[in-house]
């Protein structure tokens, strides 16, 4: 299990133990096992589902249809279904993990641990519902990191009510933390740091400034027209930061414009990308990106999407090369199915 998987089953066995005697709202399914395949796979190359086909670079893995939001491990996808989390190897191979309740995965930026939200094993109040957990895995080898200790529910309590107005959210995961409801948590010991409020009144947590995850840094950001720049106010809005720290990412609206802006200047660069509109979904390296590329438009009544292309864009130059052929939006019917990792459906 290794010393982090050991600190957390006694944790959670204290906790336990100081419910014995009590019935009520005290069961609890053992931990589901986070499933690994054989081999591993490019987990920096641009990934993309068109139509139920996953495309890892050079590599295709079918998936099938109804894909809510997947992220790359180290060997193969996990992805999720209605709220069921399943994996699916480098090879092929499906797996169903567990039925967690919720579509909301996180993963870290070199893909060697997975973060999930799971409402399918922990502690119950009085009427059936399960508390909402945080799980994180390796990746590599299937080992659970953490997984939030087993604490009754108050007597009273209705968490189904009470998720219904507060919702815990996972806000992501790195090698060393998981951001989860308000806490940022040490994956190596079990330890939480709460966050804390900014001048505006909006949640700060510990040690997110300083994570790369797989878009990049998470910013704050400020400026009009053609300029940007980093802020320490949330009230503009939100954005990316390279992993070199050199360029933002305005992603405070969408259709977000093809363009980034210069973190020591402030000044606009257009993304020669094949359209007016870009999505970032990722980064291969410290110099190479890749997202959306969209074609918009505003007047369409039924969908101001047109068209989407995957593409993969130098920073230097900014200059994009296209990696799936272009999606059309039909005149009628459903449009294609396009998903890039940890985004819902575009």
């Amino acid at each position: 299990m290794g010393i982090r998987g050991t600190i957390v089953a006694l944790l959670a066995c204290v906790v336990l133990a100081g419910c014995a005697g009590s019935t009520e709202g005290s069961a609890v399914t053992p931990a589901f096992t986070l499933p690994v395949g054989p081999t591993t796979w490019d987990t920096t190359a641009p990934a993309w589902l068109l139509d139920g086909t996953l495309h890892v670079g050079d590599v295709t893995v079918e998936l099938g249809d109804d894909v809510d939001q997947f992220v790359l491990g180290a060997t193969g996808v996990y992805w999720n279904r209605g709220g069921t989390l399943l994996f699916t190897s480098a090879e092929g191979d499906i797996r169903e993990v567990a039925d967690v309740g919720w579509d909301n995965l996180a993963v870290s930026a070199d893909r060697s641990v997975l973060a999930t939200v799971d409402q399918s094993r922990g502690p119950t109040d009085r009427y059936g519902t399960h508390v909402i957990q945080v799980a994180a895995f390796d990746t590599r080898t299937g080992e659970q990191l953490y997984r939030t200790p087993d604490e009754k529910p108050d007597r009273e309590a209705d968490l189904a009510d009470l998720y219904g107005e507060i919702m815990p959210l996972l806000h992501g995961v790195s090698t060393e933390h998981v951001f989860f409801d308000g806490a940022t948590i040490d994956l190596e010991d079990g330890s939480r740091e709460a966050a804390t409020l900014d001048a505006d009144g909006l949640e700060v947590y510990p040690h997110l400034a300083d994570t790369l995850f797989p878009a990049g840094y998470r910013v704050s950001i400020s400026g009009e027209g053609r300029h940007r720049e980093l802020s320490d106010s949330s009230l503009y809005g939100p954005g990316l930061l390279s992993p070199d720290r050199s360029t933002i990412f305005d992603t405070s609206a969408w259709p977000t414009q093809a363009v980034v802006y210069d973190a020591a200047s402030g000044d606009q660069r257009g993304i020669d990308a094949p359209w007016e509109h870009f999505t970032l979904a990722g980064w291969s390296d410290a110099d190479t990106f890749f997202g959306v590329a969209e074609e918009i438009d505003e007047a369409d009544v039924d969908n101001i999407v047109r068209a989407r292309q995957v593409v993969t864009c130098e920073l230097r130059s900014l200059r994009c090369e296209p990696v799936s052929p272009v999606v059309p939006t039909p005149e009628e019917g459903d449009p294609a199915t396009l998903l890039v990792e940890g985004t819902a459906a575009l």
